[in-house]
């Protein structure tokens, strides 16, 4: 049958395998999972090939297991000792013990440093949540600047072993002041953006913090300083939208006395809306949208209440 179909022996044509290669990540289900699925050309196979050989080894990167040996377990006797015992405990498929490496490999490639930074922070793990949950250190769910969700657990999990930054806010959820002089945000202040607004500002637009740019609310041209309360995250297409021409957005901020104080604001033009009303992006804050429901419900059930009680 081989000699039939392929009868001129070809391994297949390069420009099929490279057509063909790629790799694709959903969305988070319901129970946060991921699915993943692709193909691997040749070289990619051939170099990812001995880094499971070594890290997806029965006992190695075992997170149900404390004693389970991580990085080098060549060097010493009592570390290949410490793999024999784990090997025998390991009760994962070949499959989760692949899910590991990998999980093991990500954090170690986090943890060098040698991805460098991207818009202006180094490249790792961001991840956001509550001083409430931070206290209860259980239940709930932690958001990270790319948008996805983490179990509170997992994310104090790997707080353990990174950098500590803190974030204050005021009780309205804006980051307390952090200003400069210069035009371009420091590392500091996005950080805060990344933990406030969560993603792009703009009315609508789902982009998560680390697609997005800091924008200055106020144009710095016009004034506006590189403070924290003049700030905001926006992604490049809706960055891009922010001018003064008569097609142009503009933002602002709320006032100290409105339902969403400090948050942005964004005017449409007038070809989308004529009255130029101001909108605020709910799509990163779940919270005020389960709250709005809650609220709306409650006023219809009053509402239907009087009517029944008037009739």
């Amino acid at each position: 049958m081989l000699a039939y179909l392929n009868p001129d022996g070809n391994l297949g044509d390069d420009r099929d395998r490279k057509r063909r290669r790629g790799i694709s990540l959903a969305r988070q289900d319901s129970e946060l999972m991921s699915r993943i699925s692709g193909e691997l050309d040749p070289t990619a196979r051939a170099l990812l090939d001995p880094i499971l050989a070594k890290w997806a080894r029965p006992g190695m990167n075992n997170p149900d297991d404390p004693e389970s040996p991580t990085g080098d377990i060549e060097d010493a006797t009592l570390d290949r000792a410490a793999l024999a015992a784990a090997a025998a405990r390991d009760t994962r498929s070949a499959a989760q013990r692949n899910h590991d490496a990998f999980s093991a490999i990500f954090r170690a490639l986090l943890e060098t440093g040698v991805l460098g930074r991207h818009r202006g922070l180094p490249v790792t793990a961001i991840i956001t949540m509550t001083l409430d949950q931070l206290e209860k250190a259980a239940g709930g769910l932690a958001t990270t600047a790319s948008g996805g969700l983490l179990p509170l657990e997992d994310a104090l999990t790997l707080a353990e072993h990174a950098h500590p930054v803190l974030v204050l806010f005021d009780h309205s959820g804006r980051p307390l002041r952090l200003g400069r002089r210069r035009r371009l945000a420091n590392a500091d202040q996005r950080l805060a953006l990344i933990a406030a607004d969560g993603g792009c500002t703009r009315p609508g637009c789902a982009a998560p913090a680390s697609l997005c740019a800091v924008h200055h609310v106020t144009d710095w041209q016009k004034g506006g300083g590189t403070d924290i309360d003049n700030l905001t995250l926006a992604c490049d297409a809706c960055h891009a939208q922010v001018n003064d021409g008569s097609a142009g957005w503009n933002t602002t901020s709320t006032r100290t006395d409105s339902e969403f104080p400090g948050r942005t604001e964004w005017i449409p033009p007038p070809q989308i809306d004529p009255t130029r009303a101001p909108r605020i992006n709910h799509r990163h804050h779940p919270g005020e949208l389960i709250e709005h429901a809650r609220a709306s419900k409650t006023r219809g059930q009053s509402l239907h209440r009087t009517e029944r009680g008037a009739g």
